[in-house]
């Protein structure tokens, strides 16, 4: 299993994959190994001492395997737009064929594929089946969010032509001006001297970039178009990702869609008649994440009785520090309260609503799956992966993308429904334990191997 995020108690990124290596291997006797390349994702764990070392390290964490590498960073893609280098992509590609070689895996399945997804054409190249588990949509999307540079809503559809425009437009004054210079060789000559100074560094920080978007899309299409279409399973969580994967070449026979999963701990619902109505945010606090919408939203919610916001989530980014500094206890009428990390259990029986502004195509956010487990309705953004999942007025109290007032209206809908919501009188689908759901993966495993 191939992935950044393996940390087995992570704080501000989630353990999913860590789970379902240890499912494979506690529930199904699958033999399993991580194979993680870091990439400053709060990892916790030893580092190898040298770049690109074979065999990688290997460590033993909480009775797992994992094989450790490090990489030159030209070999990591830069969100926003940018793409690895043809020399980059062939040199990971080289190096991904020798590690591969010397663990012998049968099949490899990557999951957050960050920095990670040449691996993908290293595995094919060497005849190993592959499998894909996508979170995000990185690999066609290069802006990574499938929202347009004019801020609004992708459909979806993968075309360069389209894709170069919107990365071009999701740029600021400097990256502009730095696409307008590389559309032409002399320009694209000058960045590429440029990166070879002491200013390489400062120039990566800003997202400089020595080829054209339509370039750079032209190039990414092509490679996720090759990996894609050559996969032997693709694991998605959503109706959407179905399509939006097929489009690229996945098969339709090799594609399942299965939405996350959550094992709830203990349903236990503590809250009181007369406790205020009770709203809690839950995971990262950034600006990807739309909290700030909430705020903004509950400043108009004024003809209805106060609100509790909980805020669940680590404090430490100055995005969350110059929003707790603006509402330390009160936005409005209401009262605010700013929790850091706590466990979800105790949050999700303690709340009325969960809150999910996203001002992106959030792949199925696992906040709402956590939520739906816990029979706690969402107030959240109407995006494809969140309206595939639920029910408006039922079980969810939905707005419109980046629309503070229909976020306004939804927290108002949401609240009239108190009464039904405390008696647990709400219809919710079915959430997937994960013992479940790592059995439709390893039939997939058993397939692909010719086991059954």
């Amino acid at each position: 299993m191939i992935s950044r995020y393996v940390e087995p108690h992570p704080i501000g990124s989630n353990r999913n994959v860590f789970l379902q290596a240890k499912s494979l291997q506690d529930d199904f006797g699958v033999d399993v190994e991580i194979l993680t390349w870091p990439l400053n994702d709060l990892w916790t764990g030893p580092l190898p001492d040298q770049l690109a070392q074979i065999p990688a390290l290997k460590v033993d964490r909480e009775g797992l395997t994992y094989h450790v590498f490090a990489a030159p960073l030209e070999w990591n893609e830069i969100a926003g737009g940018n793409v690895i280098s043809d020399v980059s992509w062939e040199a990971a590609v080289a190096y991904g064929m020798r590690l591969l070689q010397s663990l012998k895996p049968d099949i490899v399945h990557l999951q957050h594929r960050h920095g990670l997804w040449w691996l993908i054409d290293s595995a094919q190249l060497l005849g190993i089946p592959a499998v894909y588990t996508n979170h995000d949509w990185g690999m066609a999307c290069m802006r990574t969010i499938l929202v347009m540079g004019d801020n609004s809503l992708c459909d979806g559809q993968v075309a360069v032509d389209k894709c170069s425009k919107c990365i071009v437009n999701g740029r600021g004054f400097i990256g502009r001006v730095n696409e307008t210079l590389v559309r032409t060789i002399a320009g694209q000559q000058l960045v590429s001297l440029l990166e070879r100074t002491p200013l390489r560094q400062i120039l990566r920080q800003c997202g400089i970039v020595r080829h054209s978007a339509q370039q750079r899309a032209t190039i990414n299409y092509s490679r996720a178009t090759r990996v894609l279409s050559k996969l032997h399973h693709c694991f998605t969580a959503s109706e959407f990702g179905r399509l939006f994967f097929m489009q690229l070449g996945v098969h339709t026979d090799r594609v399942t869609v299965m939405p996350w999963y959550h094992d709830p701990v203990n349903i236990n619902k503590i809250l009181q008649a007369d406790h205020p109505f009770t709203m809690t945010y839950i995971g990262r606090i950034s600006p990807e994440k739309g909290v700030h919408l909430i705020f903004a939203a509950l400043e108009k919610v004024r003809d209805i009785q106060p609100i509790q916001l909980r805020i669940a989530g680590a404090n430490d980014s100055f995005y969350c520090q110059s929003l707790q500094a603006e509402y330390p206890e009160r936005v409005g009428i209401h009262a605010v309260q700013w929790m850091g990390w706590s466990k979800v259990e105790s949050i999700l029986n303690s709340t009325d609503v969960t809150i999910i502004p996203s001002v992106w195509i959030d792949n199925t956010p696992l906040s709402l799956i956590e939520a739906l487990s816990y029979r706690v309705p969402v107030v959240a953004t109407r995006i494809p992966p969140i309206e595939n999942l639920v029910t408006n007025d039922q079980n969810a109290f939905l707005a419109d993308y980046l629309s503070v007032e229909s976020l306004t209206d939804a927290i108002r809908r949401a609240e009239s429904k108190k009464a039904i919501i405390r008696a647990d009188a709400l219809d919710f689908p079915s959430v997937m334990t994960l013992n479940a759901y790592m059995s439709s993966v390893v039939n997939i495993y058993h397939k692909i191997c010719g086991t059954v």
